[in-house]
């Protein structure tokens, strides 16, 4: 079951257009990856489906329902968003800022509602964290913290939608493979995860489909298998690069050889 729906979506901005007809549907059970370089509409796709951003043109459903008729709070009791920055004024605890996620929830019992914060703390390894105020913390517990907080917001419904910006940026190597493993878990649960990554080799590990972006353009969409190649990855990222597959536990992973020259 699709559950974000995107058909034929331009957004235009200060006289630039950002992203130019894309089309892309999300379902229920799939953790889908927006890869491209820096500039390619990657987060600029992700603003527009979270309705941050308006669209000039074509049309976003989220479960059936057009976005632009549903209010904020329906919006958030059916999917949240991991922007790209987090930005925190205050000096919550771990605790107090994972339970905010809660806020446009619909309550449970006292007791419901502490596992359910417990089960986001441990699924995110921030447990041992939860008393830390969260300016002390370093740029990798941040994330997983403000990941933490994203998923309380919906981690009870049956079928919600997860917008992720560059969600593994601040981690180490460990912690990137152990959070797009919890996300890759999460789609067994109904999740629908959308995120977008620069790490060719953890979408190629982790995701069910893939979408390549270029200059506000979707230009690509498929299984790993089918859209990640030599050839398609010369296109995105640039021609001068030199990309090698290597077949490692019956899975390709790509390596940059180096960039001759020309």
């Amino acid at each position: 079951m699709n559950l974000l729906v995107a058909r034929e979506i331009s957004v235009h901005r200060a006289g630039h257009t950002l992203l130019s007809a894309a089309s892309l549907e999300l379902a229920a059970g799939e953790l889908h990856v927006l890869l491209g370089p820096n500039g390619a509409g990657k987060s600029t796709l992700l603003k527009a489906l979270s309705g941050q951003w308006p669209t000039q043109s074509g049309s976003i459903t989220l479960s059936g329902t057009p976005l632009a008729s549903l209010t904020a709070l329906q919006q958030a009791r059916q999917r949240a968003v991991l922007p790209q920055h987090d930005a925190l004024a205050f000096g919550f605890s771990v605790l107090e800022l994972v339970t905010l996620g809660r806020h446009a929830a619909i309550r449970q019992s006292a007791s419901q509602e502490q596992q359910l914060i417990d089960a986001v703390l441990a699924a995110t390894d921030i447990a041992h964290l939860r008393d830390r105020h969260y300016p002390t913390l370093s740029g990798g517990e941040q994330r997983r913290a403000q990941l933490a907080r994203v998923l309380a917001q919906i981690w009870d419904l049956p079928q919600p939608v997860l917008l992720l910006d560059e969600p593994t940026h601040s981690l180490d190597l460990a912690h990137q493979h152990s959070m797009m493993s919890l996300l890759h878990t999460l789609t067994v649960r109904g999740f629908a995860v959308l995120a977008s990554l620069h790490d060719i080799n953890l979408a190629a590990a982790y995701a069910h489909r893939i979408s390549l972006l270029k200059a506000g353009q979707l230009i690509a969409t498929g299984t790993p298998a089918t859209v990640l190649d030599q050839k398609a990855l010369q296109n995105l990222y640039g021609e001068a690069l030199d990309f090698i597959a290597v077949e490692h536990n019956g899975s390709r992973q790509w390596l940059l050889a180096h960039a001759p020259s020309r």
